[in-house]
Order: C-alpha cells, then structure tokens, then sequence
C-alpha cells in the first residue's frame, strides 16, 4: 500500500466510527425508531480497527529507514 491508499484507508476509518458513535447516540435517544436495530457498535468498532492500522502502517511508511 502506498501512501495516498493509507490516507484515504485512515479517513474512512475515521468517517466509520464517527458514524458508529453518532448512530449508538441516536439508538440511545430513539430506541424505537428504525436505525436502532443496526449495528453501530459494530460499525465503531470496525472503524477504529481499520484507523488503527492505517495510522500504524502510515507511520511505518514516513519513518526513516
């Protein structure tokens, strides 16, 4: 992987668990409504799974050999 597919892996793991966070608030605040029978806790986690390794492969790229 390169460096512009990192960034764009970081970015989208980012966008993934802001949307798992937002979507556990709202569950929490409408717990009947539609979206509180999807995954946010899920989603969260995978996003910051998927951040974690591209901020661990990104500094593996930009540190000097």
């Amino acid at each position: 992987m390169d460096i512009d597919t990192t960034l764009i892996g970081l970015a989208g793991g980012l966008g993934l668990a802001a949307i798992g966070a937002l979507g556990d608030y709202l569950r929490r605040r409408a717990p009947l409504a539609w979206h509180a029978h999807l995954p946010w806790n899920g989603a969260a986690f995978a996003g910051v799974a998927i951040a974690l390794f591209a901020a661990a492969h990104l500094f593996n790229l930009v540190r000097p050999q």
